[in-house]
C-alpha cells in the first residue's frame, strides 16, 4: 500500500462534483476536486494552514474568503485555492506532511486551527449556495419509516437542489413495490456507488439535527454493484421478485 491511498483511489475514481477531503498525517487538510484518471486535479483548497509549496505547480492560485459570522463586516478565514495542479505535486505535498493519516473521517482540527471544523462547514455553504438551507424542512421526514415513492421525492429534491444523487438499494422488488432492508449510497455519473455516512439517514430520520457538511457526505468507492430491477428515480433492488 502507498502513503497516500486516499489520493490514489480519488484520482482513480474521480471526486465527483464535491471537493473530497484527505486528511494530513500531522493534522492539516486539503480538499480537492478531479476527474477520473485525471493527471491534474482541477481544484486544490488548501484548507486553514496549509500554504502552497513555491513550485510552478501551484502557481494558479486564487483566494476565497469566508465569513464565519455570515456577514460582510465580520472575521474572516482566507482559504487558497488552486487550479490544475497535478497529482504528483499533490502528492509531494502530502508526503510532505508525512503522508495521509489512518483517520480520514475524523473532523479534529489542524494544529493551530480550533474554528476548522467551523470554517469548513461555512466553506461548504460557499461551495453549494444554500443547499442546507433549502432543504432543511426535510429533517425527520424519514422518522416513521420510508417507501420507494418517499426515496424518490426526497432524493431528487436533493439532487435538484445540488447535492449528490443518492440511491436506496432494497432486498427487493416484487409486483407491489420495493422493499427488505435496505441502505443507502451515492451514485456517480460513470455508474460508481460510494458509501455515504450515516448522517443522512439519521438526519432524515429525525435522530440528529444536522446531515453535516455536504461535501463530507460520501465515503468510499463501494464494491462494484448490478442491480436486476430499478426505477431509474433513486431506487435499486438486489432480488426481482416481480414474477413471482
Amino acid at each position: 500500500m502507498t502513503s497516500t491511498p486516499r489520493l490514489d483511489s480519488l484520482t482513480a475514481g474521480a471526486t465527483g462534483a464535491f471537493f473530497t477531503r484527505i486528511r494530513l498525517a500531522d493534522g492539516h487538510a486539503l480538499s480537492l476536486n478531479i476527474r477520473p484518471g485525471a493527471g491534474t486535479a482541477d481544484e486544490v483548497l488548501l484548507l486553514q494552514g496549509l500554504t502552497a509549496p513555491d513550485t510552478e505547480a501551484w502557481r494558479g492560485e486564487g483566494q476565497w474568503e469566508v465569513w464565519l459570522s455570515g456577514g460582510i463586516h465580520g472575521e474572516g478565514t482566507l482559504y487558497l485555492v488552486c487550479q490544475d495542479v497535478p497529482v504528483d505535486a499533490v502528492r509531494d505535498l502530502i508526503l510532505q506532511h508525512g503522508g495521509e493519516h489512518e483517520d480520514q473521517e475524523s473532523q479534529e482540527p489542524a494544529p493551530g486551527a480550533e474554528d476548522e471544523t467551523r470554517e469548513e462547514a461555512a466553506l461548504e455553504q460557499l461551495r453549494f449556495p444554500g443547499l442546507l438551507a433549502d432543504i432543511a424542512d426535510l429533517h425527520g421526514r424519514f422518522k416513521g419509516g420510508y417507501s420507494a415513492a418517499d426515496i424518490r421525492e426526497v432524493f431528487a429534491r436533493i439532487y435538484d437542489t445540488g447535492g449528490p444523487y443518492l440511491v436506496c438499494v432494497w432486498d427487493y422488488a416484487d409486483a407491489a413495490d420495493f422493499g427488505g432492508k435496505s441502505q443507502f449510497y451515492a451514485e456517480e455519473w460513470d455508474g460508481d456507488f460510494y458509501k455515504v455516512r450515516p448522517d443522512i439517514h439519521l438526519w432524515l430520520s429525525g435522530q440528529q439535527e444536522t446531515p453535516g457538511p455536504v461535501d463530507t457526505w460520501l465515503c468510499d468507492l463501494a464494491e462494484p454493484m448490478e442491480f436486476p430491477v430499478n426505477d431509474d428515480s433513486h431506487n435499486y433492488a438486489r432480488t426481482d421478485r416481480t414474477g413471482d
